[in-house]
């Protein structure tokens, strides 16, 4: 099994950054405000304070973010639960999730948490695959073959099929893997590598979606500090 490093190479510029840029302009609008009523000194005191503690509760953000859930997380991914994968050969990324090759195919393990309001958040894993078709006429097939099968529901599209298992609170993934691609074969998908499936969807796909969520963002600039909200998708009547 491949070690990662637990603090991913350059995150601390970021929360770093964001502490200095935001606790600033927050101290010297406090600052400015104090000069109205306060002496200079104590204004400066004030508006220094606030961004020392800008800085500081950043800093604890980094820490609970980059090392103590990611920590987590490798130990969890490095665990017997996950030992065929091990096995095979499959690697950790720095991402968090599991990639490697079986039987020729592509396979990404990745895990979710659906956050739940009441009860306690569900982490289950994704499987993915990435396949082509043996010819170019195959329009519509990925909406055919999506469905219910002895494995769990899989749902294909831009050449990747991706199910959560049925057994996906204690997976055996020797079981799901080869029931996978027991499928894959059966319908003559062929494997796709992962550099390819990239190049040829994953690039355009990530476009796609980055284009998306900006149609939802607000940007509200102050300097170089910007700032974003984010509106939640729009849900379609069923």
């Amino acid at each position: 099994m491949n070690e990662i490093s637990i603090i991913r190479k350059g995150s601390y510029i970021d929360y770093l950054k964001s502490g200095i840029i935001s606790g600033f302009f927050m101290g010297f609008l406090l600052f400015s405000i104090s000069l109205i009523s306060n002496s200079f000194l104590l204004s400066l005191y004030m508006g220094l304070s606030i961004w020392i503690a800008f800085i500081f509760f950043c800093g604890l953000g980094f820490f609970s973010e980059e090392y103590y859930k990611r920590k987590k997380e490798i130990e969890n991914l490095q665990s017997i639960k996950y030992s065929f994968l091990h096995e095979n050969n499959f690697q950790l990324h720095n991402d968090l999730f599991l990639e490697g090759v079986y039987q020729g195919y592509y396979i990404r393990i990745t895990q979710i948490i659906e956050r739940q309001i009441k009860k306690k958040d569900t982490k289950y894993d994704i499987i993915e695959a990435f396949y082509t078709f043996e010819s170019n006429s195959n329009k519509g097939r990925e909406e055919f073959l999506t469905g219910n099968y002895f494995i769990g529901y899989l749902y294909f599209s831009n050449h990747c099929v991706g199910y959560r298992p049925r057994d996906w609170k204690n997976p055996n993934f020797k079981e799901n893997l080869n029931g996978l691609i027991s499928i894959l074969k059966r319908e003559n998908l062929r494997p796709f590598s992962a550099a390819d499936w990239v190049n040829s969807y994953g690039k355009a796909l990530k476009e796609l979606r980055d284009k998306e969520e900006e149609s939802r963002t607000k940007h509200i600039k102050i300097w170089k500090l910007d700032i974003k909200h984010i509106k939640n998708k729009r849900l379609s009547n069923p």
